[in-house]
């Protein structure tokens, strides 16, 4: 009986080995794919687009999204405002794609001017879980022409410590106090 004892306790050391190379290896695929796949989001959603790969490519956004990344969606701001500045939700976008903690992250408008304006502000207002969260101003100083493109960036660093949960930020476009557009963009972290 000895002995049936000894190869018992061999079987669970071999399996215990090989538990850890498994959950070892894992670890390390997810991170792998992590790094490469963010790089590569746009293919990924010009794949999901296409149709071919839809579930392959949704599975692959949910892992990502799993790890603390998330999409990030452009609309238009809730109730009445100004539409000076046209901002387009098609073309407006973030560099990178996605939305995470401990990242630089531009978020950019693009669209139009319906009329010569001078835009000299950039109003920000953070909501976390529905709670205006924070506020702050930029200054702008830029001539646009009517009908003419116009295309505004605004970065900021995403700190680690920032609470989990879903986000909206209100991007209020202004030239001497009056708005002239504004765009809502949302995230979860």
């Amino acid at each position: 009986q000895g002995d049936l004892e000894k190869d018992y306790t061999r079987q669970a050391i071999i399996v215990l080995l090989l538990l850890t190379c498994v959950f070892t290896s894992q670890a390390k695929v997810i991170t792998h794919v992590q790094g490469d796949l963010e790089k590569d989001y746009k293919k990924i959603s010009l794949l999901s687009k296409a149709g071919t790969t839809k579930k392959a490519s949704e599975f692959i956004k949910s892992i990502l999204r799993g790890l603390g990344d998330s999409d990030v969606t452009f609309e238009s701001c809730p109730g009445p405002h100004e539409e000076i500045y046209d901002i387009d939700d098609d073309y407006s976008h973030t560099e990178p794609d996605l939305a995470k903690k401990n990242i630089d992250i531009t978020l950019i408008l693009e669209g139009v001017m319906i009329e010569d304006t001078h835009v000299d502000q950039l109003h920000v207002d953070v909501y976390w879980n529905g709670n205006l969260f924070h506020t702050e101003d930029h200054k702008l100083d830029e001539d646009i022409e009517e009908q003419e493109p116009y295309e505004l960036k605004f970065s900021w660093f995403v700190p680690g410590f920032a609470p989990s949960g879903p986000y909206l930020v209100d991007l209020i476009v202004k030239a001497a106090g009056q708005e002239l557009g504004c765009e809502r963009v949302a995230f979860k972290l």
